[in-house]
């Protein structure tokens, strides 16, 4: 199984690990913050609520002070009547989120692989036919493209 850093510090990280998915993107976090890689870092993360599911906020936190990570996008699904998952802030954050992939960012998702793999994946297909004006088949064949260049992993189960 591939799911590893890319050689190069200097390249950006997106990483998808909402629940206990988050925990191989804390590994990633601490050996980027001990190499000193310099390429930025953006996790998306979320869980049922944020006071009593947000595992590792201290961490986390510690990372966004020392500039190890990014970005941090936070999705609660039960925090109001509005579910929001990873995948919906993705898609929010889809300008942005096309603009790494298109420097070469490389893309992380870990956790459930029957709905929250599936649903990210969908959405990422929304941010490449939104903002790298693709149609849907243009934008699968990018993904498995990304996928053959290491820059699309996943570790799901």
């Amino acid at each position: 199984m591939d799911f590893a850093l890319p050689a190069d510090g200097e390249t950006p990280i997106i990483m998808v690990g909402p629940g206990t998915g988050v925990a191989p993107f804390r590994a990633f976090l601490q050996e980027r913050m001990a190499t000193k890689a310099k390429g930025p870092a953006w996790l998306f993360f979320g869980h049922q609520r944020r006071d009593t599911d947000f595992f590792y906020e201290d961490e986390l936190s510690g990372f966004m002070a020392a500039g190890t990570l990014t970005k941090l996008s936070l999705a609660w699904s039960r925090e109001s009547d509005c579910k929001v998952y990873v995948q919906d802030k993705m898609r929010e954050e889809a300008a942005e989120l096309w603009s790494w992939l298109s420097k070469g960012a490389h893309f992380y998702v870990c956790g459930d692989a029957k709905r929250m793999a599936v649903d990210v994946e969908a959405a990422l297909v929304h941010v490449c036919v939104e903002h790298g004006k693709m149609d849907a088949a243009a934008a699968k064949e990018f993904l498995k493209e990304l996928r053959g260049q290491h820059r699309y992993q996943t570790d799901v189960y």
